[in-house]
């Protein structure tokens, strides 16, 4: 009983994650970014675009970006989640909703800044940081904790987002 004492005090508030763990996690969110963004793109071009705006004009034909960068977002966030679990990240599910939630929409807004290659890299860029970011604050132990510290960084990088 003595030893599970000592134990527990010394236990890391934080779940212990390598170097190399980051540095996967980095990658996979850089594919993940440039996962939504062709996706992204090849799905509003051939079809929505097909599909929402034959013949007259309709509301729902300017919608098309919007509907295409959702469904890419949670076509992404497989891929994402997939690789979270194989390289053995602590609570992958929660770091692939974080991420999908804090970056939506991201191809739209950055289609207004940069021409398409820059939007690529911008998503990827993005993509790759809120992973490394959502990751490293979800190693909290104490689940309270961590949704907590998550949900103020959700809504920072959404304020951020909207200016």
């Amino acid at each position: 009983m003595n030893e599970e004492m000592q134990q527990t005090e010394t236990q890391s508030p934080f779940m212990p994650m390598s170097g190399r763990q980051l540095l996967q996690v980095a990658v996979l969110g850089l594919i993940v970014g440039l996962a939504v963004w062709g996706m992204a793109f090849l799905l509003e071009n051939y079809v929505f675009k097909a599909i929402m705006c034959r013949g007259a004009v309709s509301a729902t034909c300017g919608m098309t970006s919007q509907y295409a960068t959702a469904v890419a977002t949670i076509l992404a966030g497989g891929i994402g989640l997939f690789g979270l679990v194989r390289f053995q990240v602590f609570r992958p599910l929660l770091v692939v909703i974080a991420a999908g939630v804090a970056m939506w929409g991201i191809v739209g807004i950055t289609a207004v800044l940069f021409p398409w290659y820059g939007v690529g890299i911008a998503c990827a860029l993005l993509y790759a940081l809120s992973y490394l970011a959502f990751t490293w604050i979800l190693r909290v132990r104490v689940f309270w904790i961590a949704v907590a510290l998550l949900l103020v960084l959700i809504v920072a990088v959404r304020l951020l987002l909207m200016r």
